[in-house]
């Protein structure tokens, strides 16, 4: 087999139902096989899981003893395919909530075929809209974060070289971390680092995975043309505007930090972050514009505190 698929839900059987046909037919094309991986979910997504797949080829469903997030999800499969129990050249990892475009899978197993370089390709993301959503990115930096807090757009363009978001490319090519929603790896590369780290429950996963690859000596490119279409946010209502961030995402954004820079400077970055979204939040307030995530500077100082009171207390 040269394509293993891998597909984590969690209460969004009806999201991954949706596209199951097109996507099924365009894995099989590429001499794949579809492994759907439930972790726990409360709903009867199981069920709706289990009738579905019965007509869909070379499609087979995980039930995990648990939800213990969107890594260890994925690892299940993972760990098969180092294992040898499944036989893949290639891993494909799609969310639940996204369905490829047609030959958006093929196009991204040729281009691993055609570039013996590359370790990893992303693919690009579209709305359902068929708008461009941004699927390729640098690493996250001091000004990175910078920009992201205060959305200025004089700041953006002085800091445009720092901006996490590469935003929509023209042609395939090299790019720090693609986006967790569809992307495709070698399995040599996952044997040499080793699968998601499950300490993230969901969010910045993809973005510590990619960190150790580039580490390890792999290149990543991103292939715009190879499109997907995504719901974003269909199993936590994250993207809506009027959705508060969960705390997990600001513990797996300090979960990267120390596992990539060591910690020592997040008590400054997480202040200086702090500054520049109360900044932000005073703008707004000014204007009368409403902001665009609820509670997130108040959650950020909170959660900041927290952390370096841990860091005090473990010292």
């Amino acid at each position: 087999m040269r394509l293993a698929v891998v597909t984590v839900n969690y209460c969004c059987a009806a999201e991954l139902v949706r596209g199951s046909k097109t996507t099924a037919a365009q894995i099989a094309q590429c001499g794949g096989e579809w492994w759907i991986v439930d972790n726990k979910s409360p709903d009867d997504s199981v069920a709706v899981l289990t009738k579905a797949i019965e007509s869909l080829p070379n499609t087979h469903l995980i039930v995990a003893e648990r939800n213990g997030g969107f890594g260890y999800g994925n690892n299940q499969v993972i760990r098969r395919v180092l294992s040898g129990e499944i036989q893949a050249e290639y891993i494909y990892f799609l969310n639940p909530d996204a369905i490829p475009e047609p030959s958006a899978i093929s196009q991204m197993v040729s281009y691993l075929d055609e570039h013996s370089e590359v370790g990893v390709v992303g693919s690009g993301l579209i709305n359902e809209d068929g708008s461009h959503t941004c699927s390729m990115f640098r690493f996250p930096s001091f000004w990175s974060e910078i920009e992201a807090a205060l959305a200025l757009r004089p700041v953006s363009w002085i800091l445009r070289n720092f901006r996490q978001s590469l935003g929509e490319l023209a042609r395939p090519g090299p790019v720090d971390w693609v986006a967790g929603t569809s992307f495709m790896v070698r399995t040599e590369v996952l044997k040499a680092v080793g699968g998601f780290d499950e300490d993230f429950f969901l969010y910045w996963e993809e973005v510590e995975l990619c960190h150790r690859i580039r580490e390890a000596g792999f290149v990543i490119h991103g292939l715009p043309s190879a499109k997907v279409r995504h719901l974003a946010g269909a199993s936590t209502g994250m993207h809506r505007p009027d959705r508060r961030i969960p705390s997990y995402w600001h513990h797996s954004r300090e979960l990267y930090y120390r596992k990539t820079r060591g910690g020592d400077s997040l008590p400054v970055l997480n202040l200086a972050t702090g500054i520049c979204l109360g900044v932000r939040r005073a703008i707004d307030l000014l204007k009368g514009s409403r902001t665009h995530t609820p509670g997130f500077l108040r959650d950020h100082l909170n959660h900041s505190i927290e952390s370096y009171r841990g860091r005090i207390s473990r010292q």
